[in-house]
Protein backbone atom coordinates (compact mmCIF):
# COMPACT_ATOMS: atom_id res chain seq x y z
CA UNK A 1 0.00 0.00 0.00
CA UNK A 2 2.75 2.79 0.63
CA UNK A 3 4.52 1.78 -2.04
CA UNK A 4 1.43 2.54 -4.43
CA UNK A 5 0.88 6.03 -2.74
CA UNK A 6 4.75 6.94 -3.03
CA UNK A 7 4.27 5.64 -6.94
CA UNK A 8 0.77 7.65 -7.12
CA UNK A 9 2.51 10.73 -5.23
CA UNK A 10 5.46 10.58 -8.03
CA UNK A 11 3.24 10.15 -10.94
CA UNK A 12 1.05 13.17 -9.76
CA UNK A 13 4.22 15.51 -8.79
CA UNK A 14 5.87 14.57 -11.86
CA UNK A 15 2.76 15.35 -13.92
CA UNK A 16 2.05 18.91 -12.34
CA UNK A 17 5.57 19.85 -12.49
CA UNK A 18 5.35 19.11 -15.77
CA UNK A 19 2.75 20.99 -16.95
CA UNK A 20 4.19 23.96 -14.92
CA UNK A 21 7.51 23.71 -17.05
CA UNK A 22 5.30 23.34 -19.94
CA UNK A 23 3.12 26.19 -19.61
CA UNK A 24 5.85 28.75 -18.78
CA UNK A 25 7.90 27.29 -21.97
CA UNK A 26 4.93 27.79 -24.22
CA UNK A 27 3.09 31.15 -22.80
CA UNK A 28 5.80 33.13 -20.74
CA UNK A 29 9.17 32.04 -21.66
CA UNK A 30 11.86 33.53 -19.42
CA UNK A 31 9.23 33.38 -16.57
CA UNK A 32 11.64 31.74 -13.44
CA UNK A 33 10.16 30.19 -10.20
CA UNK A 34 11.28 33.01 -8.27
CA UNK A 35 9.28 35.53 -10.55
CA UNK A 36 5.92 32.79 -9.96
CA UNK A 37 6.65 33.10 -6.33
CA UNK A 38 7.68 36.71 -6.28
CA UNK A 39 3.39 37.91 -8.23
CA UNK A 40 1.61 34.81 -6.37
CA UNK A 41 -1.18 34.94 -4.08
CA UNK A 42 -0.15 35.78 -0.51
CA UNK A 43 -2.20 32.76 0.11
CA UNK A 44 -0.17 30.27 -2.20
CA UNK A 45 3.26 32.31 -1.16
CA UNK A 46 2.44 31.16 2.42
CA UNK A 47 1.36 27.40 1.38
CA UNK A 48 4.58 27.34 -0.67
CA UNK A 49 6.73 28.49 2.29
CA UNK A 50 5.19 26.43 4.97
CA UNK A 51 5.56 23.46 2.56
CA UNK A 52 8.64 24.25 1.85
CA UNK A 53 9.49 23.95 5.87
CA UNK A 54 7.51 20.84 6.25
CA UNK A 55 9.60 19.25 3.17
CA UNK A 56 12.72 20.36 5.02
CA UNK A 57 11.25 18.70 8.09
CA UNK A 58 10.39 15.34 6.42
CA UNK A 59 14.52 15.40 5.66
CA UNK A 60 15.65 15.80 9.10
CA UNK A 61 13.19 13.09 10.50
CA UNK A 62 14.17 10.99 7.60
CA UNK A 63 17.87 11.19 7.75
CA UNK A 64 17.86 10.75 11.43
CA UNK A 65 15.18 8.28 11.60
CA UNK A 66 17.75 6.01 8.53
CA UNK A 67 20.93 6.10 11.36
CA UNK A 68 18.65 6.09 14.67
CA UNK A 69 16.55 2.56 14.68
CA UNK A 70 15.19 3.51 18.10
CA UNK A 71 13.06 6.51 16.55
CA UNK A 72 12.63 5.00 13.40
CA UNK A 73 8.87 4.13 14.73
CA UNK A 74 7.86 7.52 15.64
CA UNK A 75 9.78 9.24 13.18
CA UNK A 76 7.55 7.02 10.29
CA UNK A 77 4.26 8.33 12.16
CA UNK A 78 5.57 11.98 11.70
CA UNK A 79 6.58 11.59 8.18
CA UNK A 80 3.13 10.56 7.17
CA UNK A 81 2.12 13.13 8.94
CA UNK A 82 3.91 15.50 6.83
CA UNK A 83 3.29 13.46 3.52
CA UNK A 84 -0.26 14.25 4.39
CA UNK A 85 -0.01 17.63 5.59
CA UNK A 86 2.16 18.92 2.31
CA UNK A 87 0.17 17.10 -0.32
CA UNK A 88 -3.07 18.63 1.72
CA UNK A 89 -1.98 22.04 1.81
CA UNK A 90 -0.50 21.77 -2.16
CA UNK A 91 -3.89 20.39 -3.53
CA UNK A 92 -5.63 23.34 -1.50
CA UNK A 93 -3.68 26.13 -2.75
CA UNK A 94 -3.76 24.82 -6.26
CA UNK A 95 -7.53 24.76 -5.79
CA UNK A 96 -7.52 28.42 -3.94
CA UNK A 97 -6.00 29.59 -7.34
CA UNK A 98 -7.93 27.77 -9.97
CA UNK A 99 -11.28 29.72 -7.65
CA UNK A 100 -9.43 32.86 -8.19
CA UNK A 101 -8.62 32.25 -11.77
CA UNK A 102 -12.18 31.24 -12.32
CA UNK A 103 -13.45 34.31 -10.59
CA UNK A 104 -11.63 36.73 -12.20
CA UNK A 105 -12.17 35.04 -15.93
CA UNK A 106 -16.18 35.58 -14.88
CA UNK A 107 -15.38 39.23 -13.82
CA UNK A 108 -13.41 40.21 -16.90
CA UNK A 109 -15.27 38.10 -19.39
CA UNK A 110 -13.70 35.67 -22.37
CA UNK A 111 -9.69 35.28 -22.17
CA UNK A 112 -7.52 33.96 -24.34
CA UNK A 113 -5.71 31.07 -22.53
CA UNK A 114 -2.55 32.74 -23.33
CA UNK A 115 -3.44 35.40 -20.66
CA UNK A 116 -4.13 33.14 -18.00
CA UNK A 117 -1.74 30.67 -18.37
CA UNK A 118 1.20 31.82 -16.38
CA UNK A 119 -1.98 31.49 -13.79
CA UNK A 120 -2.54 28.37 -13.76
CA UNK A 121 1.52 27.81 -14.15
CA UNK A 122 1.60 29.03 -10.59
CA UNK A 123 -1.09 27.21 -9.49
CA UNK A 124 0.40 24.09 -10.46
CA UNK A 125 3.65 25.47 -8.77
CA UNK A 126 1.84 25.55 -5.88
CA UNK A 127 0.42 21.88 -5.97
CA UNK A 128 4.16 20.80 -7.41
CA UNK A 129 6.10 21.88 -3.64
CA UNK A 130 2.98 20.58 -1.92
CA UNK A 131 4.00 17.08 -3.90
CA UNK A 132 7.49 16.78 -3.63
CA UNK A 133 6.91 17.33 0.20
CA UNK A 134 5.05 14.51 0.48
CA UNK A 135 7.31 12.66 -1.28
CA UNK A 136 10.34 13.32 0.58
CA UNK A 137 8.19 12.05 3.34
CA UNK A 138 7.20 8.89 1.69
CA UNK A 139 10.60 8.30 0.27
CA UNK A 140 12.22 8.39 3.58
CA UNK A 141 9.06 6.44 5.65
CA UNK A 142 9.43 3.59 2.85
CA UNK A 143 13.15 3.04 3.32
CA UNK A 144 12.94 3.27 6.81
CA UNK A 145 10.41 0.22 6.31
CA UNK A 146 12.58 -1.48 4.65
CA UNK A 147 15.49 -1.09 7.12
CA UNK A 148 13.06 -1.77 10.15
Amino acid sequence: MKHILLILTAVAFAAAAGTCAWLVGRYAPGYTAAQMFMSADPIAKLVILFTQTLTFGALVLGVIGLFVRSAAGTFRMLLMLIAAASAGLGVLAALYGWMNIQTAIRNIGPVRFDIVAPSYAETLLALSVGLFGALVALGFHALMGRRG
